[in-house]
């Protein structure tokens, strides 16, 4: 498959790539994708990679674009550096309100099919409270 490149729907100055194997840096990218996950913005360069090879034979444009809202909400909440859990569970809820902001219904039904196993508990959006007030401008 051919790699995938687009401005954010969310934040037009992000661009998504979307790299597959055949992609000349993807060996390169392949820690990063084992160390970060599905995908990942680029330090310095207002861009998110995304590993093409997780849709396997099917691409699916709700999982990508769920990919791409949980990004975006790690740039929104100004998360920098490494990860901790509190971050990836307030990127997915942020994630949450960015794809509710477009009504991006079944992207919203990949977040919260994998959301327990994610994150240890049920969604409730009693936990949007946590992340709202950063998100004002996409509700």
């Amino acid at each position: 498959m051919d790699n995938i490149s687009y401005k954010s729907e969310f934040l037009p100055d992000v661009s998504i790539a979307v790299v597959f194997s055949e992609h000349p840096q993807y060996e390169n990218l392949r820690p990063l994708f084992n160390e970060f996950g599905y995908g990942f913005m680029v330090p310095n360069k207002n861009m998110v990679i995304v590993d093409g090879e997780i849709f396997d034979e099917k691409f699916s444009t709700d999982v990508l674009k769920f990919i791409e809202a949980h990004e975006i909400s790690h740039i929104v909440l100004g998360h920098n550096g490494p990860r901790n859990e509190d971050e990836e569970l307030d990127a997915d809820l942020g994630a949450y309100l960015l794809l509710k902001s477009i009504n991006r219904n079944d992207s919203i039904k990949v977040l919260l099919k994998n959301f327990k196993d994610r994150h240890g508990l049920k969604f409730d959006e009693n936990l949007l409270k946590r992340v709202e007030n950063s998100f004002s401008d996409y509700q």
